[in-house]
């Protein structure tokens, strides 16, 4: 998709120009759709044609010879009227939306959207930076997304907290390992117990018998 106009600003009418903008924007809704298949966007603002009317000059094509040449000389004037970028269309809510993959010159797009409100209303779509349509749908959806009710988070032990219930543990465990150390059985320590109690029992038999002696 070529621009059929030629670069010859001395006789190049806004009425004409308006015309073949409007042919090659509708082109390049169905043959730049999609970043692989990009065109050229080249904008000069606030033109004068040759019918005395000044506004936005914006082409939007794959650019032949002549207008690469044209495009040149005027990137050597004032670098912030003068954009080159590569351009392509996504589909918006609201409608087509053409990207700007800025490659030369600085005009700012807010500036370019602004002055060519006119034209880009006949045209039927909005510019953005590429990317930002992108940008735009993503935060939107993060926005819908936290509408929903946000899990509730379970409630954190203070210091305090987390001293006393480590304390009680400590203790817990301290005492449990004390019951189990005096529930263990030792069998050396009870057999010198039963036999200390057999010697206590013979003593003492042994002391009736005395004391049976002694009475009679």
């Amino acid at each position: 998709m070529k621009a059929k106009i030629q670069p010859d600003y001395k006789n190049l009418t806004h009425a004409a120009y308006v015309k073949e903008f409007k042919r090659l924007a509708k082109m390049a809704e169905t043959q730049a759709n999609g970043e692989e298949n990009a065109v050229t966007f080249f904008v000069k603002r606030m033109h004068k044609f040759a019918c005395g009317t000044e506004a936005p000059l914006m082409l939007l094509s794959k650019m032949d010879a002549k207008w690469k040449k044209q495009a040149k000389e005027d990137l050597k004037g004032d670098k912030k009227m003068i954009l080159i970028a590569k351009a392509h269309f996504t589909a918006g809510e609201n409608g087509n939306v053409l990207e700007l993959s800025p490659i030369k010159g600085n005009a700012p797009l807010a500036k370019i959207a602004k002055e060519g409100k006119a034209l880009l209303k006949k045209a039927k779509f909005a510019l953005v930076k590429a990317g930002e349509a992108v940008s735009a749908a993503a935060a939107e959806g993060a926005a819908a997304g936290g509408e929903e009710e946000a899990p509730k988070e379970e409630a954190q032990p203070t210091t305090e907290d987390s001293k006393t219930t480590e304390t009680a543990e400590t203790t817990s465990d301290d005492t449990a390992a004390a019951g189990a150390e005096s529930a263990a059985v030792d069998p050396q320590l009870e057999k010198k117990k039963a036999k200390g109690r057999q010697v206590m029992a013979k003593m003492l038999e042994n002391l009736q018998k005395i004391e049976a002696k002694l009475k009679n």
